[in-house]
């Protein structure tokens, strides 16, 4: 009988000290997950940010392209019209050129009757052979006619030709400054579209990473919820096992106190033995601080390394909003100049916002191999990547991946305000 109570009193007790060991280190993962919970919260908070901004800025570009749309529509009718006014020039040149080939026939006959007539030595026999003096007045005033109005000839002549070549010079100087104007915002429409292409790639990227991170999120509640149904399980079983343990006590005291006694004793030894063994739980190590970093490492054959590195993956890689993905090739701009340098042994930022802090700011004057280049895209220093020098820098971009890119490409051109950032040196 004795031995019987024993046996089930030890099984309740072990029950219990199961059902206790197990509350706390479930209540740790119950507030690990909480913790993650939270921070998944914050990371989906974060891209929703970065959406809005994104979709604020292709409102802007879009805005952009519908004003370039109506002035390139508004240029082709200008250039429309000014080949139609070429048109009527053509008209009007041959025309004029008509009138041109009339009179230089007309002046080639006068010529020709001049010489065939003796010229001057003609005109002055006509006036000497006058019979009076009126007659002879009348005879010079004719002469003075005809070559009067081949002077008038002449002149007309000239000025048809001088009208003729300023009209063509105007025309083609028109027609050269609306095709210039209607190259120059096609231009602009290019680089639009292709702003407007890499804002929607990146903006799908985040999508695709906010979906993802909601759905991780939702896996961190359900395994909360399971947590906590099952705590409540564990509270209904505690309390089961409190109540056997009260219907035990009851025929507990059916036991001598000389049984009890070796027990007791056993109980006070080990009280005494805790009590003189000191807790690791409140022996406190403080941690000494990390030695401070220099601003600018100096390691140039890092940055050889890095840019090679970051080099096998041109052409060969694609992009990726927020990815650092090696093993797939997926990098956004700021996980790839990361990556490049990490595998250097140069441990610098994730962000592009904590890269924009780090090391020294130099001017573009300055800049060389190595530097660390930022855009203003969507936002401020909203894209980065590595100098390569003679103008050229290796990132990785949502339009081709990892890249080598020129400054003087129209894009990058425009969003580049001159922010240079030395990590290494």
């Amino acid at each position: 009988m004795k031995n019987r109570f024993m046996a089930s009193s030890f099984a309740v007790l072990l029950g219990a000290s199961v059902l206790f060991v197990s509350f706390p280190s479930m209540n740790v993962f119950a507030e690990n997950i909480d913790q993650q919970i939270q921070k998944k919260q914050q990371e989906i908070s974060v891209i929703q940010e970065e959406e809005n901004e994104m979709k604020e800025t292709l409102k802007q570009l879009d805005a952009q392209v519908n004003q370039t749309n109506e002035k390139i529509e508004a240029t082709k009718k200008d250039i429309s019209k000014t080949k139609e006014e070429a048109k009527q020039l053509e008209a009007n040149i041959k025309e004029l050129e008509k009138r041109m080939e009339a009179r230089l026939e007309l002046l080639k006959k006068r010529a020709r009757s001049i010489q065939t007539s003796g010229g001057a030595t003609s005109y002055l026999d006509v006036l000497l052979s006058a019979e009076s003096f009126r007659d002879f007045v009348d005879r010079a005033f004719i002469i003075n006619t005809i070559f009067s109005a081949d002077k008038n000839i002449l002149q007309e002549q000239e000025q048809d030709k001088a009208a003729l070549e300023k009209s063509e010079a105007d025309l083609k100087e028109k027609l050269d400054k609306v095709q210039a104007e209607l190259k120059e915002v096609e231009e602009l429409k290019v680089q639009l579209s292709y702003q407007i292409n890499d804002k929607n790639s990146m903006l799908a990227s985040m999508e695709e990473q906010r979906k993802e991170a909601s759905q991780q999120l939702k896996n961190l509640e359900n395994q909360k919820a399971i947590l906590i149904e099952k705590a409540k399980e564990e509270e209904r079983r505690r309390a089961i096992v409190e109540a056997q343990k009260a219907t035990e006590a009851t025929s507990n005291e059916k036991v001598t106190v000389s049984e009890e006694e070796p027990i007791k004793n056993k109980e006070k030894t080990e009280k005494r033995e805790e009590s003189t063994t000191p807790s690791k739980g409140n022996t406190e190590v403080k941690a000494e601080p990390a030695p401070s970093k220099p601003a600018v490492i100096n390691n140039s054959s890092a940055i050889e390394k890095a840019i090679q590195v970051g080099s096998t993956m041109v052409g060969r890689s694609s992009y990726g909003w927020g990815a650092i993905d090696v093993k797939n090739r997926r990098f956004d701009c700021s996980g790839f100049v990361h990556w490049a340098y990490s595998s250097a042994g140069v441990n610098i930022g994730r962000s592009t916002s904590v890269l924009a802090s780090q090391g020294k700011k130099v001017s573009t004057s300055e800049m060389k191999r190595g530097d660390l280049i930022f855009f203003n895209t969507y936002k401020t220093d909203g894209h980065v990547g590595i100098y390569l020098g003679n103008g050229t820098f290796l990132n990785s971009n949502s339009s081709h991946g990892v890249s080598v890119d020129s400054l003087s490409n129209s894009y990058w051109k425009n969003a580049f305000k001159g922010h240079v950032r030395r990590v290494v040196n």
